[in-house]
């Protein structure tokens, strides 16, 4: 209970969760993965109010936890390394069952499921500018929903594109200083499973400095960093369990100063 602290409900479960993964190398330089997954997912808790087509309406097991999820997951990729760059390129799929109102009780009996391309890039541009960098398309859809009014809609809170990169420089004729910048992107995510309300696309920009001395026999590495540096507006994200949207607002611009000592 909010107020009293009192338990309501619990769940003791237990599942087994198996693992395959295989890696066949065709070069030095190349490898080709394939894999196979399930995990847990905390199960959502009941809200006292679902809003339906027909008006909300107050479910049986208002209040109760839903049993853990269990997420299926299936990906193929591969992996270039040459020592001084590298990438990943992979495809997967992942379902898991999700809650919607079944009569008057919300149970698991939903499914959404998340297809997606990914790449990555890293390594050394040059001796003293290094990259790490990555896109992520992704199709996610309800494949089974309350009273199948949402079926192939997008996933609240899941955005068809991420993107971000960032460089790192070493200051050529300043010893122990580096500077770094990374630029992110996220694109436009539904608001509402029936995709009438969304939050519009986003980027940022993030700058950062780290200077490493010596003192007396003290290694000594110190680290400014400025989150979003134009000071943008923006809803970072929206989602929640089901029945509780939320938004998320991102953080305005914002400077993080730190210090390490090796001694």
């Amino acid at each position: 209970d909010y107020n009293s602290g009192a338990r309501l409900t619990r769940y003791d479960d237990s599942i087994v969760t198996p693992v395959f993964a295989v890696v066949v190398k065709p070069s030095e330089r190349v490898s080709i993965y394939g894999n196979y997954a399930e995990g847990l997912v905390q199960g959502d808790i009941v809200p006292s109010v679902v809003n339906t087509p027909n008006g909300p309406v107050t479910p049986s097991n208002a209040n109760e936890i839903l049993d853990p999820f269990v997420t299926k997951q299936y990906e193929v990729g591969a992996k270039y390394d040459s020592g001084a760059l590298g990438g990943t390129l992979s495809v997967f799929q992942v379902t898991q069952p999700s809650a919607i109102l079944v009569g008057d009780l919300v149970r698991d009996d939903g499914e959404q499921r998340n297809r997606g391309v990914e790449l990555t890039v890293y390594g050394l541009l040059a001796e003293n500018l290094r990259l790490l960098g990555g896109i992520t398309a992704l199709d996610a859809e309800y494949t089974r929903t309350q009273f199948g009014v949402n079926e192939g809609n997008d996933v609240i809170g899941v955005p068809d594109t991420q993107a971000n990169i960032g460089v790192e420089w070493d200051v050529t004729g300043l010893d122990g200083l580096s500077l770094d910048g990374r630029w992110v992107y996220t694109s436009s995510q539904a608001a509402d499973a029936a995709n009438t309300m969304s939050i519009p696309s986003w980027t940022r920009l993030d700058l950062g400095a780290r200077y490493a001395v010596r003192i007396g026999s003290t290694d000594v590495t110190m680290r400014l960093r400025v989150d979003n540096v134009t000071d943008k507006d923006y809803w970072a994200s929206v989602g929640g369990s089901f029945g509780a949207n939320y938004l998320v607002l991102g953080a305005p611009r914002t400077f993080t100063f730190s210090a390490s000592f090796d001694f």
